[in-house]
């Protein structure tokens, strides 16, 4: 099972014990993921399936009379909750020292416009930075939710005293001329996990936190 898909339990042979050896089996796979410190997307998949067998057993619980297949639905679901709570617990533990070590600051300005902008991402020790442009957006017909897009656009050698953030920046703005004067975030990471898998996700889920709390408009 590579993806915990929707509807899993029902795929397969219909038997409960084979249900619990698939989980088990999928949660081993998740476990070792989170021991590489590789989160995504396994922890989002477990957060799916947990509130789909939530919604499941709470609508069990307004039916009266079960059925046969009914039962052996009500055994995975009871077996499978608690176990996709302990892994979720695990991961959101693994998201939460990462997003709390994380180092946000903005280089020049603060536009008044900032649903477009840049951001210098450095991992670790790495001699590295990478920059992106971003862009959130309101999501149609889901109020207070908003879609995310965080594009690579350069890569740059850093040097802490010869190449500041600020000289980036004006490297970048010379080169990508349609936003004058963007937003532009730099966004460090002291631990050197995952790009793909780990970090540029949590930094997506935070961006809107970070622009949100940022001083007034014109400071720095």
């Amino acid at each position: 099972m590579e993806r915990l898909r929707p509807g899993w339990f029902l795929h397969g042979l219909w038997d409960e014990e084979y249900q619990r050896y698939r989980l088990l089996a999928y949660l081993k796979h998740v476990q070792a993921a989170f021991f590489a410190q590789r989160l995504y997307p396994p922890l989002s998949d477990l957060i799916e399936s947990y509130e789909e067998l939530r919604s499941l057993a709470q609508a069990q619980q307004t039916t009266a009379v079960l059925e046969d297949s009914t039962d052996t639905l009500y055994r995975i679901i009871q077996f499978a909750i608690p176990k996709l709570e302990e892994s979720i617990q695990e991961g959101q533990q693994i998201y939460d020292l990462i997003a709390q070590h994380l180092q946000v600051e903005v280089v020049g300005l603060i536009p008044l416009y900032k649903a477009e902008g840049y951001l210098f991402l450095r991992r670790g020790g790495e001699k590295v930075v990478r920059a992106y442009r971003y862009e959130i957006r309101p999501i149609q017909d889901k109020e207070g939710l908003v879609g995310i897009r965080l594009e690579p656009v350069e890569e740059f050698v850093f040097s802490i005293l010869a190449t500041p953030f600020t000289i980036l920046r004006e490297r970048l703005l010379k080169t990508h001329k349609d936003l004058p004067t963007p937003l532009t975030l730099v966004v460090e990471s002291p631990l050197e996990v995952p790009l793909q898998e780990t970090l540029l996700p949590i930094i997506k889920r935070n961006l809107p936190h970070w622009i949100a709390h940022l001083p007034p408009q014109g400071t720095a």
